[in-house]
């Protein structure tokens, strides 16, 4: 090998690369799944809050009514509060497994 050589890699400093690399990989990959799964949280949130409104405004529903979407099922569940107006609810579990709720009054 020559001494006066100034250009190339060594190994070690490509194995340090790499460990860095695969390190920040390691610390990122877990938000990213996080991120991804609140993200999925959020549409089955936009889905919920459109079945509430359906349920308010355009369909009459009484009692409790299954709503499957994929691998999700939305419960809705209607009641009369008195007069005209009406509470209607919808549950469902998220990707977490937390289970959910969103209520919303209407007249009709």
């Amino acid at each position: 090998m020559c001494k006066k050589c100034s250009g190339g890699f060594l190994l070690v400093e490509a194995l340090f690369a790499l460990v860095l690399l695969w390190t920040a990989a390691a610390v990122l990959l877990p938000l990213y799944m996080q991120i991804a799964m609140e993200r999925n949280n959020l549409a089955l949130e936009e889905k919920a809050r459109r079945l509430l409104t359906i349920a308010l405004y355009e369909e009459p529903l009484v009692g409790d009514t299954a709503v499957a979407d994929g691998r999700t099922v939305f419960h809705v569940q209607a009641r009369d509060e008195g007069g005209r107006m009406w509470k209607v609810c919808v549950r469902w579990n998220d990707y977490v497994g937390r289970e959910v709720e969103r209520c919303g009054y209407g007249k009709r």
